[in-house]
């Protein structure tokens, strides 16, 4: 079809409004003519006889009328509009049967408008044939024209030498053209026969067929090819085939060419059920050559021992890659849920070769999860079995293999409302905690099961100027263990136990005052706390570590009755927290809009326990309590910041008093003035890093980071968007990400380049790649389809607006 039988420049676009808006991307929008009827139900429009005006008409013996100028006849809330028209009726009902119209001749139904130089209606059959035809289909944005135009009931338009396109009138940036379209509106989607897409004119591409929607339901066909650029990868070309083979389930299947690596197969299943939804995923790469070639050279000259996990993990044979992911989540009642949460992949450097974003790379603990919950008003409980597919990619660092539970039961139960002011809690735990031989050494570790319960009382008093809870817990542990070669050597007890009073006391004031601020008024608080705490010592190095951690000294830590997670390590404490907070309220709505908080805590006697066995390792006293002769703790600080609801920011710092220098700092700030435009930029200092030890001396090193990224619209349609994380510790740029998006009336694009540390030990290797994704709006989209997920997680506020016009 030639390029212009598919419009008529004359053509006059009388339902388009112009808007000023600057949200209007199109510049305006089409507005539907009022129906007769707007708010009348079905049953009521199909009882409306059919009434017919016109400035002249002429009636004849043989039933058929001529009607000429101003033609209108309105059945319900459809019209038909013409310069002249020939009405036929049966002769014996007297019920019109055909329509003709001439001229310039317009039919209107609820979201369709249809136009032509002559069309015949079939009332019985509500059958519509036009000639020269226009449409508009309003919810869609679409419009179109045809050579010919058949409606079956309203509801299937067949078109011959046709266009379609979502762009607004005269500016057809996109448009489809081909020989037949079936537009059908009860399904939802568009079939396009032997068509060519053409961009500003110029054929791009021919689709022998072609599938699209019209509404918002989800419908069979190939989707748009996805393709992009990466080091790890090479060119990639991706045709994902999308099956909707029910109202609640589908599937997507994805065949994936890498020219580094070969050819990969994805999939996507996903499901609705009365009692349950979740997906499964599938990956498989028969014959992956890029991994052939990064294995024969790494075994030749290894960078790991020979007993690394690192370099083990190569000696698989096989050299297909794999991968499969499901959950599942069900809501059986108001108390009773499950869910289950499986991942598993082939071999440890999956994630390393292909992964296309840092958040896939990074991924080196895969859990294997299964669940049943119950909760009401008192109670919480829980029967879980859990294990974890640690990887060991070979440009990373060793992960410690993670202790199975295999299984838990867990419950809690909380009753506020005891007499008297009184509240009772309950928390409990039976589990069995299963181990994988060390990646090292292939050596059992300790394993066994644990019981826990620790049932509390407090008084809790509380008053609009302050409030008072002492409470009493009663911590008790006991174990059922077998026990690991070392420990069996170091002669650790099987069965050892904790019983331990917790007793704590919180109480605080709250003053308020009014005062002004510029002008504005405001009402400030001034909020003094102090917390109690007092855990007597237990030596509790004969006690496994299944799954207690150290999160690090924060503001968090001033008032938990536990200075680690999870139940096998339980701190001692004897000390006091004193700490003040001031928050400024705005008076007419209340809102915060800043606060401020210091605290401390105050040692009586410094604290004793560790997770680690200060017997076996002397580095576990001063690498987790390296102040422990101190009877102050850093002091900690905290501020947020609200500010016209375009500032926002939050900041933390704590001051070792003795060594009169910060531990620990960090900011966020984000400038959020329009919802296209945000700032951020963070800032993190550790003086003692928590996760990494330097291995010569075992201590803990600094973390120095700088995290930037925006979303800043240059122009109502283009955007730049970055995201920039720097480690000066390191002197080196874990992330770098720069893209630019366009936003059209009927077309959008974005493109990156992203480049990313991959997790490791001490190489500096970095995955690049080059993405972009091009929209045509109402129809389709090409490129890549993990360039939205990466921006949202990249630029936080990051809103993408592919979908407006």
């Amino acid at each position: 079809m030639g390029q212009e039988s598919s419009k008529k420049t004359d053509y006059c676009f009388d339902d388009w409004v112009v808007s000023c808006d600057p949200n209007n991307l199109c510049g305006g929008y089409y507005c539907e003519e009022e129906p007769p009827f707007p708010e009348a139900s079905d049953s009521f429009l199909e009882k409306q006889p059919i009434t017919v005006t016109a400035s002249h008409a002429e009636f004849n013996q043989e039933g058929a009328t001529q009607l000429r100028g101003n033609v209108h006849l309105i059945q319900g809330n459809r019209q038909v509009k013409a310069d002249s028209a020939t009405v036929s009726r049966d002769p014996k009902t007297n019920k019109i049967e055909t329509i003709q119209g001439c001229g310039e001749v317009r039919i209107l139904e609820p979201g369709l408008r249809l136009e032509g130089s002559e069309a015949m209606i079939s009332v019985p059959q509500n059958l519509k044939t036009l000639n020269d035809a226009y449409y508009r289909i309003y919810a869609r944005h679409a419009r179109g024209s045809a050579k010919s135009m058949t409606v079956f009931s309203n509801t299937r338009l067949f078109l011959q030498d046709a266009t379609y396109t979502t762009c607004k009138p005269y500016k057809d940036n996109w448009e489809l053209r081909a020989k037949l379209i079936n537009l059908n509106r009860i399904t939802g989607k568009g079939v396009a026969k032997h068509a060519k897409m053409y961009i500003r004119g110029f054929p791009v591409f021919y689709l022998p067929s072609v599938t699209f929607p019209i509404d918002k339901r989800r419908e069979s066909g190939f989707l748009f090819p996805v393709f992009g650029q990466s080091k790890s990868c090479g060119f990639e070309l991706a045709t994902p085939y999308y099956w909707n083979i029910a109202p609640n389930y589908d599937a997507t299947i994805t065949p994936r060419l890498l020219s580094y690596r070969g050819l990969d197969f994805q999939g996507q299943f996903r499901y609705l059920f009365p009692l349950g939804q979740g997906e499964l995923l599938a990956g498989f790469l028969p014959d992956d050559n890029g991994y052939r070639i990064f294995k024969n050279e790494k075994r030749n000259k290894p960078d790991y021992l020979p007993n690394d996990p690192r370099t083990r993990a190569l000696n698989r044979s096989s050299n297909t890659r794999i991968a499969f992911f499901a959950k599942h989540n069900s809501q059986f009642n108001r108390n009773w849920s499950s869910n289950v949460n499986y991942q598993i992949v082939g071999d440890d450097n999956y994630f390393m070769d292909l992964g296309t974003t840092l958040f896939a790379a990074g991924n080196t603990q895969l859990q294997q999860q299964a669940e049943v919950k119950y909760q009401d008003e008192y109670w919480q409980a829980l029967t879980r079995v859990q294990s974890y597919q640690t990887l060991h990619p070979y440009y990373g660092p060793v992960n410690d293999e993670v202790y199975q539970r295999l299984p838990q039961i867990a419950f809690a139960n909380e009753c506020p409302d005891l007499p008297y002011g009184f509240e009772w809690t309950t928390q409990g735990e039976v589990a069995y905690f299963a181990h994988r031989l060390s990646a090292f050494t292939a050596q059992p570790f300790t394993t066994g099961g644990r019981y826990f319960v620790r049932p509390g009382i407090a008084y809790s008093y509380r008053r609009p100027w302050g409030f008072f809870k002492p409470r009493l817990q009663l911590d008790m542990l006991t174990y059922s263990l077998a026990l690991s070669p070392t420990d069996r050597r170091h002669q650790q007890t099987k069965n050892p136990k904790r019983i331990l009073p917790i007793v704590d006391v919180d109480t605080g004031l709250i003053f308020e005052r009014d005062m002004k601020v510029c002008d504005i008024p405001y009402v400030q608080t001034l909020e003094p706390r102090a917390y109690y705490l007092y855990v007597p010592y237990q030596n509790q190095n004969a006690f496994p570590n299944f799954d207690s951690s150290y999160p690090g000294f924060d503001y968090n830590l001033l008032y938990r009755d536990n200075r680690f997670n999870g139940f096998d390590r339980l701190g001692d404490a004897n000390q006091m927290t004193l700490s003040a907070t001031t928050r400024f309220l705005t008076a007419s709505r209340g809102s915060e809009q800043l606060s401020l908080t210091a605290g401390q805590i105050y040692y009586f006697k410094p604290p004793k326990v560790t997770l680690g066995n200060p017997v076996l390792n002397p580095f576990a006293l001063n690498q987790e309590l390296p102040d422990q002769n101190r009877a102050l703790s850093p002091l900690v600080g905290l501020g947020r910041l609200k500010c016209d609801d375009q500032w926002f920011a939050i900041a933390s710092i704590q001051w070792n008093t003795y060594r009169k220098d910060i531990d620990k700092t960090a900011f966020w700030i984000q400038y959020h003035p329009t919802e296209l435009t945000v700032v951020n930029l963070g800032y993190q200092y550790l003086r003692r890093n928590p996760v990494f030890n330097y291995p010569s001396s075992l201590l803990s090193q600094h973390v120095r980071q700088i995290d930037t990224s925006a979303a800043w619209e240059l122009t109502n349609e283009f955007r730049l968007l970055g995201h920039w994380n720097y480690d000066i510790q390191n002197d080196r740029s874990n992330a770098i990400l720069f893209g630019l998006e366009h936003q059209g009336c009927c077309t959008a694009f974005r493109v990156s380049w992203s480049s990313f540390l991959l997790p490791n030990a001490g190489h500096r290797e970095y995955n690049t790649g080059i993405f972009f994704q091009f929209v045509f709006k109402g129809f389709s989209s090409v490129g890549h389809s993990e360039i939205g997920s990466t921006l949202d997680k990249s630029i936080p506020g990051y809103q993408w607006r592919g979908n407006k016009f």
